[in-house]
């Protein structure tokens, strides 16, 4: 693959690598806002965009992020899951979708093998509470009904069956959950 992308630190960002690059700042927000993270994009393993990703500040100051953040890519794309959104940056356009989850995110899967190292054309986003299945062309195709309260994990997708669990009682009130690769459902295996 000839692209990568990675978080890097904005304290430690050393005026070296960015100064010569191309920077993308991915603001959703039309209120107050910061940045807070940073996305190193390399082409052959050669830096070449960094994205400033933003957070939003509340009325009274506060910082509206949670810990958790993702990101993938693949040649055309990069996917980056920032607080309660999925940032989808064109690699050949530097144009960004930003898709509003409303929960905050957890962890990017592609689709069909939720282990692989590279974007697939339609990635799982399991929130703090549910999951969702994007495109990255037309965005979001399904939203399950709640999973959990306070985390969703996927474990695996058999025969087109999303095996996952869901913490409804921290911290160890783990259930699982079967949904439909299709349509989000709840199903028995």
């Amino acid at each position: 693959m000839e692209y990568s992308a990675q978080f890097i630190d904005v304290n430690q960002n050393s005026n070296d690598i960015s100064s010569h690059l191309c920077r993308v700042d991915i603001n959703s927000f039309s209120s107050r806002s910061t940045i807070r993270r940073e996305v190193l994009v390399c082409k052959n393993n050669q830096p070449v965009i960094i994205l400033g990703i933003f957070a939003e500040i509340d009325e009274d100051g506060y910082l509206l992020e949670q810990c958790f953040c993702d990101v993938l890519c693949n040649d055309k794309t990069i996917a980056v899951l920032y607080g309660q959104h999925a940032h989808l940056f064109d690699i050949a356009s530097s144009e960004v979708k930003s898709i509003f989850l409303h929960d905050y995110v957890g962890y990017l899967y592609p689709v069909p093998d939720i282990f692989a190292e590279v974007l697939s054309d339609t990635f799982l986003v399991a929130t703090f509470s549910y999951i969702f299945l994007v495109d990255i062309n037309t965005g979001i195709v399904w939203q399950s009904k709640q999973c959990a309260i306070d985390g969703v994990i996927i474990n695996d997708i058999r025969n087109n069956i999303i095996y996952g669990s869901g913490e409804w009682d921290p911290p160890d009130g783990w259930e699982p959950f079967w949904l439909s690769l299709s349509n989000g459902n709840f199903v028995k295996p």
